[in-house]
């Protein structure tokens, strides 16, 4: 029969980026995620916990078709970034709502009259596009945690002081590991930076770039909202993105330790004093390393200024802190800030410390809360905004005493936040996600297998992973008391990650920018060149007859289409076709593998929701062994130790039927539809999918 009335009045995803349902199954068979599989028999999945994605396998555009129930050829995200148009070189990240050509559910819920909170939903959810009285929104415009471009000042820190240090040095992302003797000479890690060789884009290109940028700054508008536009050129001397992201690098100050001087208030008796640099090494805090009654150095005291005697906070040993205010001074003005800390190490004879700092975080940020009312009502309650990291994969330090860590006070936050939204405003219908399986998990992919630069045994990264899903169950066990009391939760994400069984560094697939390589060793793409001949970072669509741009997308330079186009229409058959062939030929020059699994025309790739004037003309993705994390490779993509790139989904609850396992193919874009038919809304208004009737408790 059609319903009209739903099965549930209360329902709630919870998101999380990142889940793999391989890697959740390996952690159920050990008893490790009880709250999760106390979920799994209350309610209905697939045996394997699968979700079928969509593609590309990238944040923006499968949160989008979770929320829409449509696929990125429909939505309109197609990738982390959308291309400009009609200069598909041009890439402009697509976080924002503005990019979104399809309804979401949850603005179909709020216009319903259920109340509806939207909490970090990073696929079209911010700037909200209703104002009814029935929608809250907090952030969506970034991965990781809430206010993670917008608030975040600078990334995290290594703090060295050490009686081997000489001068006070400071370097931004220079450390790929926290174990430093403070000897060390700091120097810029190069991170994606480019290919050195390469010259600048040209004033021509230059003028464009900025012409995007005024149109996209134009086209969003919200304050803080900083959205990037790139012309990035990448060619074969640039390791792919999720090759090197694992030894993501931290900035670091180093410090000589001397004798206390100049302090304008007494200090405790035999301290010893050294400076730490922050927030680019603009920001100068002062610290004393400070005895205990038995004569041995185990804490450290941090001071704004050498006036102000009261500390910012005292660090003891292997100890993490939460929350650090300070006040930090930029060309915006005065603004109060929060960081965590951990001292990691430090000698009783007070010769060497080592300290991890978050990044600083804004503690007054209202911007990315709608109502703005509602950042002060809940930072007041529950403390600021998290910080969230990035961090290197080569310490398990950072990885476990602070990433992991840092990610718990995220999964406490999120969680009071919700509650009290369910409590106070009447919320019916929740759309949340949590981002730290994906943040951690790409700090350590890499080495889930072990390489020839690994400094730690998989079966030592094995645990980070394992700490990371643990974590992840915790957050998930602090909303099971809701399926008593009438609420359907849906738990779900956009996609895994995979750890290749392959050296992943070829660039091919990568979702920065334009990927000239090895379109160019075709000689299907041409850089232009500067007065002495040698090759600047730009294309010459002069001499190109095609281009990689985004994570999986190939255009013809077609004449009549592009700007400069000169492939002729009637010739593009033909330079598809010599193109897909060349991309079959590709082996790795180590084992002979075949490195491209897919390679498809436009009006193919309808076959997998993606297709139309917003897509390549040619879609590839790379083969299981060479798809690192996400982004390059297919949804149904599987790797080393039970990894993959498949998103999961579980169902409990209210019109769920409870231990129940389906053979249904549940699809990314029916999890709209099946929220729809729960709460008794009508469907989005371009849906594709179709509710999982099978899992329900009434027939539809």
């Amino acid at each position: 029969m059609l319903r009209s009335k739903g099965l549930t009045e209360k329902l709630m995803i919870l998101g999380i980026d990142g889940m793999d349902p391989r890697f959740t199954r390996r952690m159920l068979r050990e008893g490790k995620m009880p709250n999760t599989q106390k979920l799994i028999d209350a309610g209905a999945c697939r045996e394997d916990l699968m979700l079928l994605g969509a593609n590309p396998t990238i944040t923006p555009p499968l949160w989008a078709t979770l929320a829409t129930g449509a696929y990125p050829m429909t939505h309109g995200i197609f990738d982390y970034a959308i291309s400009g148009d009609p200069h598909k070189e041009i890439t402009i990240d697509a976080f924002s709502s503005a990019f979104l050509k399809a309804e979401p559910i949850f603005n179909i819920t709020a216009n319903a009259g259920i109340n509806t909170l939207v909490f970090h939903w990073p696929g079209g959810s911010w700037p909200p596009t209703v104002d009814n009285g029935h929608l809250w929104t907090v952030d969506g415009s970034s991965p990781g945690a809430v206010g993670g471009w917008t608030s975040r000042l600078d990334f995290d820190s290594v703090i060295i002081a050490s009686e081997l240090t000489k001068e006070p040095q400071y370097q931004f992302m220079s450390a790929i590991t926290s174990d430093l003797k403070g000897d060390e000479e700091l120097r810029y890690y190069n991170y994606k930076v480019g290919d050195q060789v390469l010259g600048k884009l040209s004033p021509e290109g230059q003028e464009l770039l900025k012409e995007y940028q005024e149109k996209t700054d134009a086209m969003i508008g919200v304050d803080g909202y900083n959205n990037n536009v790139n012309y990035k050129i990448q060619t074969d001397a640039v390791k792919h993105t999720q090759w090197e992201v694992a030894d993501f690098p931290c900035s670091c100050s180093m410090s000589p330790i001397t004798e206390p001087t100049g302090w304008e208030f007494e200090i405790p008796e035999g301290s010893k004093e050294f400076v730490m640099m922050i927030v680019y090494g603009r920001v100068t805090r002062y610290a004393l390393i400070l005895k205990n009654a038995e004569g041995k150095y185990d804490r450290v005291a941090i001071y704004k200024d050498k006036a102000t005697p009261e500390p910012l906070v005292i660090l003891e040993d292997d100890v993490f802190y939460e929350n650090m205010r300070d006040t930090i001074v930029n060309q915006t003005g005065v603004h109060p800030v929060t960081r965590n800390l951990r001292m990691l190490k430090i000698a009783e004879d007070g010769s060497y410390v080592r300290i991890w700092s978050s990044p600083s975080v804004l503690s007054d940020d209202e911007r990315i809360f709608y109502p703005k009312s509602l950042h002060k009502e809940l930072t007041d309650l529950f403390g600021p905004i998290p910080p969230s990291s990035q961090m290197s994969g080569r310490d398990a330090d950072l990885i476990m005493k602070c990433n992991n860590e840092q990610w718990k006070l995220a999964a406490k936050w999120q969680s009071q936040c919700i509650h009290h939204m369910i409590e106070t405003k009447g919320i019916k219908a929740v759309f949340s996600h949590y981002h730290n399986i994906d943040l951690q998990t790409h700090n350590y992919i890499k080495y889930m297998k072990n390489r020839e630069d690994s400094n730690l045994d998989e079966s030592e990264v094995l645990k980070f992973a394992e700490a990371t899903y643990q974590t992840t169950d915790e957050y998930l066990g602090t909303f099971l008391h809701y399926l008593d009391e009438g609420w359907t939760i849906i738990v779900t994400s956009d996609h895994g990650l995979n750890c290749g069984e392959e050296d992943c560094t070829c660039i091919l697939g990568d979702i920065v920018g334009v990927n000239v390589d090895p379109l160019r060793r075709f000689g299907y793409t041409v850089l232009k060149k500067d007065e002495n001949g040698n090759d600047i970072a730009e294309i010459d669509m002069s001499k190109t007859k095609a281009y990689q741009t985004r994570s999986c997308s190939i255009y013809v330079n077609l004449k009549g289409r592009d700007p400069e186009g000169i492939v002729e229409p009637e010739d593009k058959w033909e330079l598809e076709e010599q193109i897909m062939t060349d991309l079959y030929s590709m082996r790795d020059p180590k084992t002979g593998k075949r490195m491209v699994y897919l390679a498809i025309r436009n009006k193919d790739a309808i076959h997998l929701g993606l297709g139309g004037p917003g897509c390549g003309d040619i879609t590839f993705f790379m083969a299981d062994d060479y798809a690192l994390g996400h982004g390059s490779g297919m949804s149904t993509a599987e790797g080393h130790a039970d990894t993959s790139l498949s998103p999961i989904f579980i169902a409990a609850g209210q019109g769920i039927k409870p231990g129940f396992k389906t053979d249904r193919v549940i699809r990314e874009v029916d999890v709209a539809p099946t929220v729809a038919a729960l709460l008794g809304v009508r469907y989005p208004d371009k849906c594709e999918g179709a509710p999982a009737y099978q899992i329900l408790t009434e027939e539809i």
